[in-house]
């Protein structure tokens, strides 16, 4: 007996008992059917008939496991109609089937289960890029693998959706979206959703299907709820897409392809690009990414310095940011004509750590010149927040050079990537416990700034008020309570896009003493710069 039971338990598939041998065992106990049931926090995720042969009887019995924190499987054995009573060894030898029986099920159910895990994003429920990696190796091994398309997908206007409904209801929002994405795909045919994260999916669907999806994506209604109110939203997209091909050698290969149309997409002002229409752009983008690269590499790019002016007394130097300058086709080629390429390729975090340097090294020479220096502030792209030891590596270039961490500041942008509010308020921490001033940049235009508040630790905010009339009372009320708070918080604010210096005058009224701006300089060459460490005073 025990030997059948063994033997019989080496061929379970995951999914059944079959073959003779389980079946005669079971004729033997008058089991009729084995069925199991797996729970995840009280929570009903699967049920799996393994064993199935004639009638049952109502009574049953259960083994209930509990396998990992959380997880629960039941088996549940049921007997045949009108099976006679046990006798004490056959009671006894049924006790031991369903033992085994039921380890052997609930193992593989737990295993089972933590592979799930490893393919689903657990934000929405649907899978997410380790399973994509997974499928689309599949796919592309399979004869039917140039029938499918792959487009990354970028849910639009969700960053006002959360500032004017909060998060919580912005994250219902791409929850409905999943549920309906991953309703659109027909899984039986080998078409999948996946997210990313935040606002982003990637569906890998069969090409004769493209327009289904791009109608699809261009209105989706999810029910929301604020205030105890129901209301619709419609929620429309922007896709690259690509069409998978012989040049696809791995995952990587699509995935970065339809990435990069994606971003095509979004400054063509297109919904939706396929990646053959983009070739072209494609291929100049690349070369020029390469170019920048090599810019870095050989030294090319110029520091450009524009100061910040403190208005206390006379206006005086008081800090300066650091700003890349590429030379090229005998001009200088400022950061708008050339960032988004750097952005796309990666190659921000290498200019970043690149102007870094630079601004070290000059500062070591003003040093042995007896300038009087002031603080020198260098801007740091959200990608670099992905960096873990971003803080010890611009803590060790600065202590490489021998200067004092306190000439030297960060500056962060609000990230708009989801996660990114944790990955700044780390590295601002671990850098400012570190001797280095912290400036957030563009602060007020991201997702999160007020609730960022709360946890940053940072030295300054940087407000553009150009898009704010100081002339409107309910504009100078906005500056004036957002400048005290940021003061309250213990925070330094400094104006940027001030146009006059009557603007400039209203500002210092509403609490602000620091300003970047034309009215008092514009980026200065290291030549000129060096002039202004001279000559610190700023003419009223």
């Amino acid at each position: 007996m025990f030997t059948d039971i063994t033997a019989t338990l080496e061929a379970f598939d995951g999914k059944t008992f079959s073959g003779e041998s389980f079946s005669a065992l079971c004729d033997q106990l008058s089991i009729s059917k084995i069925e199991d049931f797996v729970y995840a926090d009280g929570k009903l995720v699967k049920r799996t008939v393994t064993f199935i042969n004639g009638d049952s009887d109502s009574d049953y019995i259960d083994n209930n496991i509990e396998c990992i924190e959380g997880v629960n499987v039941i088996i549940r054995f049921y007997r045949h109609s009108f099976a006679p009573v046990n006798d004490n060894e056959r009671t006894d030898l049924t006790a031991i089937f369903c033992k085994a029986v039921s380890d052997c099920i609930a193992l593989q159910r737990v295993k089972e289960l933590l592979g799930n895990m490893r393919y689903i994003n657990p934000d929405t429920g649907l899978h997410n890029l380790n399973y994509f990696h997974m499928a689309i190796r599949k796919i592309m091994d399979s004869e039917d693998r140039f029938l499918f398309s792959c487009a990354f997908i970028s849910l639009k206007g969700f960053n006002q959706l959360n500032r004017f409904f909060g998060s919580d209801i912005t994250g219902k929002a791409i929850k409905m979206f999943a549920q309906k994405i991953d309703n659109f795909v027909n899984k039986e045919s080998g078409e999948f959703a996946i997210h990313v994260g935040g606002d982003n999916f990637v569906v890998v669907i069969h090409s004769s299907r493209l327009e289904a999806l791009k109608s699809f994506l261009s209105a989706v209604q999810v029910t929301l709820e604020s205030d105890g109110e129901s209301f619709s939203h419609i929620v429309s997209a922007r896709a690259g897409i690509s069409t998978i091909m012989p040049r696809h050698l791995t995952s990587n290969d699509i995935l970065g392809e339809c990435s990069i149309t994606l971003q095509i997409a979004r400054r063509s002002g297109e919904d939706f690009v396929m990646f053959s229409e983009m070739d072209a752009a494609h291929d100049n983008q690349k070369n020029i990414a390469k170019t920048i690269s090599r810019a870095v590499d050989e030294n090319r790019f110029l520091i450009y310095y524009q100061p910040v002016v403190a208005t206390e007394g006379k206006p005086s130097l008081f800090e300066a940011e650091a700003l890349a300058r590429w030379p090229r086709d005998g001009r200088i080629t400022a950061p708008d004509e050339f960032i988004e390429y750097a952005r796309n390729s990666g190659i921000v975090t290498k200019i970043d750590f690149h102007v870094l340097r630079k601004v070290c090294e000059s500062i070591k020479v003003w040093n042995e010149s007896d300038l009087k220096i002031v603080p020198i502030t260098c801007n740091f792209a959200s990608k670099n927040l992905f960096n873990s030891t971003l803080a010890t590596d611009i803590i060790d270039i600065i202590d490489e050079h021998g200067i004092d961490r306190k000439l030297i500041g960060i500056e962060f942008s609000e990230p708009d990537f989801k996660g990114g509010r944790s990955l700044l308020t780390k590295a601002a921490q671990e850098l400012s416990e570190k001797g280095v001033k912290v400036t957030i940049d563009k602060f007020g235009l991201g997702s999160s700034s007020l609730d960022l508040l709360q946890d940053l630790k940072a030295d300054y905010l940087k407000f553009d008020f150009g898009q704010l009339s100081l002339e409107d009372p309910r504009g100078s009320i906005i500056v004036k309570d957002m400048i005290n708070l940021a003061e309250m918080l213990g925070f330094t604010v400094i104006c940027k896009g001030v146009k006059t210096r009557e603007d400039a005058k209203e500002l210092m009224l509403c609490g602000c003493t620091r300003f970047q701006s034309f009215i008092y300089d514009k980026p200065l060459s290291e030549r000129f710069f060096e002039r202004r460490l001279k000559n610190p005073l700023y003419n009223e």
